[in-house]
């Protein structure tokens, strides 16, 4: 046990390592020099002493190789003293100023997701934010997780997770700590309970899209269907090198699952790309799709908005409020999206086995398929007559 010496009017904390006594400076006066109004001389010298009570037995952990409560000490004498006392000690930093420290490392690219996950990490520990940093713990990991998806999206809940996996892996690389508590907390694969289910496109709504919509748009739609739903951004960047007319195929590779497919070109396919080579200005076969994609970062988002705006403005969809970043979103009942949808109904109700149609549109599972088989009600009654007797 710890006890004091009075040095100087400095309390020095005494205690003994392996049966050797060690001296060593609290930094805490024994008579102080300056006395708070309303204070007596005599009680902060009391209380200076309780202080320098605590932080000797602080001083001894540390001695003898035990987990120091840094928070304590830097209650008592400051952050800045308390790296000097404990320097070379097994120094445990509270949670609070490890993450601090840790955002500073931080890329700016990165930098927002960080912030936002350690704010909601320390307002989930309350008052427990300056614990030492190796009594985090799995549970705490999990109902950080937990809360988070109950407040945005689970992709989102994913990243803040991801973010704090990365800074208490830090801290173990450092050897800090022995264990990182986020290691095997992550959600499981996306939710299908925070995604909310785009309806598929009629084929009467598609014919008249493409009689309504401007530039591109009505083609884009045409080459999309008739390649079995194939996504935006592989639409965009079709180029003309992919395509076959003599041989009949098209050669195409999807960005999201870098699936490689060869697709027929059916007959009115073949209409839309030898119209089209004809005013053939570039390699790209929707060259002002492809630099608009070029212009987003080769991500879809401009694309995806021009055509929502224009499903707004024709009436097919209805404009939705803004959502907070990360929040769980109300998304548009239709998007270009949309279409892989229909052209997965459409196959379907044409009797096309399911094996075989994703194969035609791409898709990897079973599981995925039956999420884009979205029959109409007319549809669904139509199939409902060859139940009866």
């Amino acid at each position: 046990m710890a006890g004091l010496k009075k040095r100087n009017n400095t309390w020095f904390a005494s205690y003994y390592v392996a049966g050797k006594q060690q001296v060593k400076t609290t930094g805490i006066p024994i008579v102080p020099s300056v006395i708070p109004p309303g204070k007596t001389k005599a009680a902060i010298m009391k209380q200076n002493e309780a202080s320098a009570r605590l932080v000797a037995q602080e001083l001894e952990k540390a001695a003898l190789g035990q987990r120091v409560d840094a928070s304590t000490i830097k209650g008592i004498i400051g952050e800045k003293k308390t790296r000097t006392l404990l320097k070379g000690k097994r120094y445990m930093q509270g949670v609070r100023e490890y993450l601090t420290e840790w955002m500073q490392t931080r890329q700016p690219g990165t930098l927002k997701n960080d912030r936002v996950a350690v704010r909601r990490f320390l307002l989930l520990l309350g008052n427990s934010q300056d614990i030492p940093l190796d009594m985090v713990t799995s549970d705490h990991a999990r109902r950080f997780m937990e809360n988070e998806l109950e407040r945005v999206s689970s992709g989102t809940a994913k990243n803040l997770t991801d973010c704090l996996r990365a800074a208490f892996n830090r801290a173990v690389e450092a050897q800090v700590i022995e264990n990182n508590p986020f290691r095997n907390v992550t959600p499981g694969k996306i939710n299908r309970a925070d995604k909310q289910e785009r309806r598929a496109f009629t084929m009467e709504e598609v014919r008249r899209l493409t009689e309504i919509l401007p530039g591109e748009w009505p083609d884009m739609i045409r080459v999309c269907l008739y390649t079995g739903g194939q996504r935006l951004g592989d639409i965009a960047t079709l180029r003309w090198e992919q395509v076959n007319l003599k041989g009949g195929l098209i050669a195409m590779t999807t960005e999201k699952t870098k699936r490689r497919m060869n697709k027929p070109i059916l007959a009115p396919l073949k209409d839309v790309l030898e119209r089209r080579r004809k005013n053939q200005v570039s390699e790209y076969i929707f060259p002002p799709a492809a630099m608009r994609y070029a212009q987003a970062g080769n991500r879809v988002s401009k694309l995806s908005i021009e055509f929502n705006n224009l499903l707004k403005q024709h009436g097919f969809i209805e404009s939705k409020k803004e959502t907070k970043a990360g929040a769980r979103r109300n998304m548009a009942e239709l998007s270009f999206h949309s279409l892989r949808a229909t052209a997965v109904t459409a196959l379907r109700l044409a009797g096309v086995p399911a094996d075989l149609c994703r194969v035609i549109v791409g898709h990897d599972s079973e599981e995925i398929e039956r999420v884009y088989f979205r029959p109409d009600s007319e549809a669904i009654e139509e199939a409902m007559k060859h139940l009866s007797l």
